[in-house]
């Protein structure tokens, strides 16, 4: 014998949005997305803000936050773009993600074109329901001109959180 449950909308007890989910389900997605964006250009040899971000305010405190970046593209002018994810919590101020080590994108040509795509995909376990903002990070490992992004290639930042 089989059961039908059908209804609209599920809400919990006492306010909306406590239902808790069952382990490995998804409880919400927040993407950052744009197609033909052109450049994000730094010369800087320290870390420095892409301009990419995605926030998501998780719904209950011990959810595990996926994390995934891609550029299609990234080039650099006879030097090596490397980037970072970073993490901002709530009010706190913006900090290197734990566990997220410094991925290389190696460039050692003398001129642009030398397209390759950008990628991290982690993971961060939610403490507490205060807004998550993720941001990747880049830099020149010597100075010269390096490029995240391109006129005609997409960039994409998705977080998901996912009920433990």
């Amino acid at each position: 014998m089989t059961s039908t449950l059908k209804t609209d909308k599920i809400e919990g007890v006492t306010s909306s949005g406590t239902v808790q989910m069952p382990a490995g389900h998804v409880v919400q997605v927040a993407r950052t997305y744009s197609a033909n964006s052109g450049y994000i250009q730094t010369t800087s040899t320290s870390l420095v803000a892409s301009g990419v971000q995605c926030s998501l305010t998780p719904k209950f405190s011990n959810s595990l936050i996926l994390v995934d970046f891609v550029s299609s593209m990234g080039d650099g002018d006879a030097d090596t773009l490397k980037a970072k994810m970073y993490l901002k919590i709530g009010s706190a101020s913006i900090a290197s993600m734990s566990g997220a080590e410094q991925y290389h994108i190696g460039f050692n040509g003398t001129s642009y074109n030398r397209y390759s795509p950008v990628c991290f995909s982690g993971s961060y376990t939610a403490t507490s329901t205060d807004t998550l903002m993720f941001e990747p990070y880049i830099l020149s490992s010597g100075g010269g001109n390096v490029r995240l992004g391109h006129t005609q290639a997409s960039v994409g930042l998705t977080v998901q959180e996912i009920a433990q």
